[in-house]
């Protein structure tokens, strides 16, 4: 029985001293495990932080390269605009050479439409004083020498008409119809091969005008070379081909080759689109 107390009061003391170290070491437990969660807390906090300022300088870094980017390249634009619009713009010599080029375009239009008044109404006299007024201002322009190039080559002429129509082909050494009509002139006065160089020219220029053709026909026709005028001349036809003089003459050229089918085939043709035509119908009737 002693023993047992004697044990007793052992475990007492042993519990009772420990009562007050338990309490001691949990509140300091308590202690350290808040500092220690504080400062953890802390230096994950600093971390997060840290992360989170970099990501912001970085995009910050980002977004001004972009800007300065765009920045140039908006500067880039705007000056290379600037150069276009300094090349655009014209100076003030060539607004007051175009606004003088307007008004003179608008006089030579009522010159022009003066003077093909006066020739309307065979006042031709006025006319060509009316063309020769403003050529003595302005003696380069090429349509106001060809209306009077062409008054010159109606008239018969030649000697007026040439040296305008030299000057329209200086002007515009395409111009078919000069070249054409300088042709015309030596055909008339029997230079066959200096009319037929420049009738073929005229030709190989502007290939749709029949006139062109009925000259180099001309051409063929004075040098013996019938066959050839022929298929100068059906070419015209394929052109025209209801127009009833180009088959006659046509067929003139095929009864001179005594083709007389093919004679009497446009003969036929003249009567179609020109049933009155009496030097076709008499052909016929000698053919039959």
């Amino acid at each position: 029985m002693l023993k047992l107390g004697v044990i007793s009061w052992i475990i007492l003391t042993i519990v009772l001293s420990l009562f007050p170290l338990g309490f001691l070491f949990y509140f300091l437990f308590k202690d350290i495990t808040k500092y220690f969660f504080v400062f953890w807390n802390k230096i994950v906090s600093e971390k997060v932080l840290n992360k989170i300022k970099n990501e912001i300088i970085q995009e910050n870094l980002v977004n001004t390269y972009q800007s300065e980017e765009i920045s140039e390249e908006k500067q880039d634009l705007l000056q290379e605009d600037s150069v276009n619009i300094e090349k655009e713009k014209p100076s003030l010599e060539e607004l007051v050479d175009k606004e003088f080029s307007k008004k003179k375009k608008k006089m030579i239009e009522k010159i022009v439409y003066e003077a093909l008044v006066y020739r309307k109404e065979w006042k031709l006299d006025e006319y060509e004083k009316k063309i020769i007024e403003w050529l003595a201002i302005d003696p380069n322009d090429r349509d106001l020498n060809k209306l009077l190039a062409d008054f010159y080559f109606n008239l018969g002429n030649y000697k007026k008409a040439l040296s305008l129509l030299k000057k329209i082909i200086e002007i515009d050494p395409q111009d078919h119809k000069a070249i054409w009509q300088i042709g015309e002139m030596y055909l008339i006065t029997g230079d066959f091969e200096t009319a037929e160089l420049l009738i073929d020219k005229a030709i190989s220029i502007n290939q749709s005008n029949p006139k062109y053709y009925i000259s180099m026909v001309e051409v063929l026709y004075n040098t013996d070379r019938k066959r050839e005028a022929v298929e100068m001349m059906e070419k015209i036809v394929k052109l025209r081909p209801t127009t009833p003089s180009y088959l006659l003459t046509l067929a003139d050229l095929y009864l001179e080759l005594q083709d007389y089918w093919s004679a009497k085939k446009y003969y036929f043709r003249v009567l179609e689109y020109e049933p009155s035509n009496e030097k076709a119908k008499q052909k016929l009737k000698e053919l039959s």
